[in-house]
């Protein structure tokens, strides 16, 4: 079988591609130009550059597969890069499934968020949790990433076989992106001066990848799958990490209102100096609360597991030190 995987120089695509490798399966990876291939360059691996936003470009990526793994995502929080954000999360999905309804493709895996079913104040949501109580916030990554899920959706009411993972944070090898990586390096050089007061869902990314590579074999058209792991504090999170590296976490816990204070200074700050901000207001109230997940689903039908925080902490520290990150 030969695959399509878009996104697949980033941190979720590498393990994706990887794991399809493991199947025996042929693929075509589908990156943007620049993008670091060195981590997906094997034998059996076509790469080919574009971007998702552009749809002859994803029809011809299209051409000649059995089945598409849609996993190009752009995670932006600065406000100026909202647009392209748009283009890809929304226009990026809708051009993928438009392509893969025209050329009949076999099978559509797209990868979205738990952050676009919002979250439950008073404990788990599940995939039938759809009050989406991020609208309003700023926080644009879910809302559009929402709006791609929605696209996706209808295109399996028309016909196409297309199911939907929702991962939680990831964290494992391959992390070559620094998605966590900076985290580490941060705290190991004592550059965080407080923690975040919220919490998240906390997956290990090979297990989601093996989540994405079950859902071709067996997920049901039109279905959500949760893959959000553990759920913990960010202040866990943090501990836990200064301890595979031997040093001391950060004392404070900030509270939400400094947090959100803190987005937007960064922003306003960011308006002058042209850099990306560390924080915006939008991921700032993201951050100031714990959503929780329920991942029995997937567990259920794709075997996703939920490994524990050590395991995948510990994983993704020694891929960082193996390849010169940490």
């Amino acid at each position: 079988m030969k695959i399509l995987v878009t996104g697949a120089a980033g941190f979720l695509g590498t393990n994706i591609v990887l794991n399809c490798l493991q199947k025996g399966w042929k693929v075509r990876a589908f990156t943007l130009e620049g993008s670091p291939v060195n981590y997906i360059q094997r034998p059996d691996v076509e790469i080919l550059y574009g971007d998702v936003a552009d749809a002859g470009a994803v029809r011809k990526a299209m051409g000649g597969v059995d089945a598409v793994i849609h996993c190009a995502g752009d995670t932006s929080f600065w406000k100026r890069l909202f647009e392209r954000q748009r283009r890809t999360n929304v226009e990026g999905v809708k051009n993928v499934m438009q392509a893969a309804l025209e050329l009949k493709i076999k099978k559509v895996v797209q990868t979205s968020t738990v952050d676009t079913l919002g979250y439950n104040p008073d404990g788990l949501a599940d995939e039938n949790w759809h009050l989406y109580n991020y609208a309003g916030w700023g926080y644009n990554y879910g809302d559009t990433k929402r709006e791609g899920q929605a696209i996706a959706l209808a295109y399996a009411k028309q016909g196409l076989d297309v199911v939907v993972i929702n991962p939680g944070s990831m964290i494992g090898p391959y992390d070559h992106t620094l998605q966590f990586g900076r985290l580490f390096m941060d705290i190991r050089d004592h550059k965080i001066p407080a923690v975040l007061p919220g919490g998240a869902p906390w997956a290990h990314v090979n297990e989601v990848a093996k989540a994405h590579i079950a859902a071709l074999e067996k997920g049901r058209r039109g279905e959500l799958y949760i893959c959000g792991g553990i759920n913990e504090t960010y202040r866990t999170v943090f501990d836990a990490i200064a301890g595979s590296i031997g040093v001391k976490p950060p004392r404070y816990t900030m509270p939400p209102w400094m947090t959100i204070a803190y987005g937007y200074a960064m922003e306003f700050i960011a308006d002058f100096t042209n850099k990306k901000p560390d924080l915006n207001p939008g991921q700032a109230r993201y951050m100031s609360v714990f959503p929780k997940y329920d991942s029995s689903k997937a567990e259920r039908e794709l075997g996703f597991v939920s490994l524990p925080l050590t395991t995948m902490i510990e994983d993704a520290r020694d891929w960082y030190l193996q390849n010169g990150f940490l």
